[in-house]
């Protein structure tokens, strides 16, 4: 099977079985709510959430559990298996999960835009998208939104990535890895969601090619809050004031301090420079808002890809209201 096939089958098989599962799995945490979140800047308003006790104080129904999560492929699937109930995640999974369990999770909220950066190996000789021809180019998952994303970009810049030759090699690759690879010549860039770009600048391994307000406008939904379609409609309760809990993290949020101060209680080894910390945080937009052109174009990457089982429209992503 040649790679791009396995690389699909394998995340095609990872979901089917998650859907399989989700008829088994229990319906609720024992009366908690056990909610995902990853430990990226991408997810800042979780992380103020967890660190400065909101959702204790605002989620009044029922107790709060955060879970981490590396990737969102891992939480999509606990939430198929119901055990998990609600999560912050990539906008990737939600389109690759509504497409082989239509209705499983729905989208309670928009988090966060933008939020990574397409770096680029110092040294290599790269100065624009259309030097990535025949290199190799990182990312965390297969579906997840910034494998969409630098889709979107390189095929902008006429670099096939889906086709029987592609001109750019796509890698998989966890983003604690990435400074070996790029240390290694590993890789030549990658499009990690901070602060894992500013990780790689700051160990002057790589510099900026594409901001990330110049990817889509910086308008395309990286982070939102997903619940499981069981739990929400046995615990409407819960879930409301989830979702006002979020309104009022994302509105927190917007203070870049504030978020940095959760990161690094969070993140107890973070030794990203303060400013460096600040500058990798500003790159994400927080916001409730879902955009729908960007939206739609993240479906575009993920049906071009053949991530896709059945076809997923904006009106079924976005949150209702």
């Amino acid at each position: 099977m040649p790679p791009r096939c396995s690389r699909i089958a394998a995340l095609v098989a990872v979901l089917a079985l998650a859907a399989a599962l989700a008829g088994c799995g229990g319906s609720g945490g024992g009366g908690e709510m056990r909610l995902g979140y990853f430990p990226n800047i991408t997810h800042g308003p979780a992380l103020i959430g967890l660190q400065e006790g909101v959702f204790d104080r605002e989620v009044t129904a029922m107790p709060v559990r955060p879970e981490k999560f590396a990737t969102g492929t891992e939480a999509v699937a606990a939430m198929l298996a119901g055990s998990l109930d609600a999560s912050y995640i990539g906008m990737g999974p939600v389109i690759t999960t509504l497409s082989r369990a239509p209705g499983s999770i729905r989208v309670l909220s928009g988090v966060g835009e933008a939020g990574a950066d397409l770096v680029v190996r110092r040294g290599a000789g790269i100065r624009g998208v259309a030097d990535l021809r025949g290199r190799k180019v990182g990312f965390p998952g297969f579906g997840n939104t910034q494998d969409m994303t630098v889709r979107l970009v390189l095929e902008a810049a006429g670099l096939s990535t889906s086709r029987g030759d592609p001109d750019v090699r796509l890698v998989r690759i966890r983003n604690a890895d990435l400074t070996t690879a790029f240390e290694r010549g590993a890789l030549d860039a990658a499009l990690p969601p901070e602060p894992w770009g500013s990780v790689l600048e700051q160990a002057g391994l790589a510099d900026v090619l594409v901001p990330a307000d110049r990817i889509l406008g910086g308008h395309y939904p990286t982070t939102v809050l997903v619940v499981r379609a069981e739990f929400a409609d046995e615990h409407p309760r819960a879930v409301a004031q989830l979702a006002a809990a979020n309104r009022e993290l994302v509105r927190l949020a917007r203070d870049p301090r504030r978020v940095a101060d959760a990161y690094t209680a969070e993140v107890k080894g973070n030794k990203l420079d303060p400013a460096l910390l600040l500058g990798a945080i500003r790159t994400n937009i927080p916001t409730t808002d879902v955009n729908r052109a960007g939206t739609a174009a993240l479906l575009r990457a993920a049906e071009d890809a053949g991530y896709m089982a059945d076809p997923v429209s904006v009106e079924q992503l976005l949150p209702a209201g």
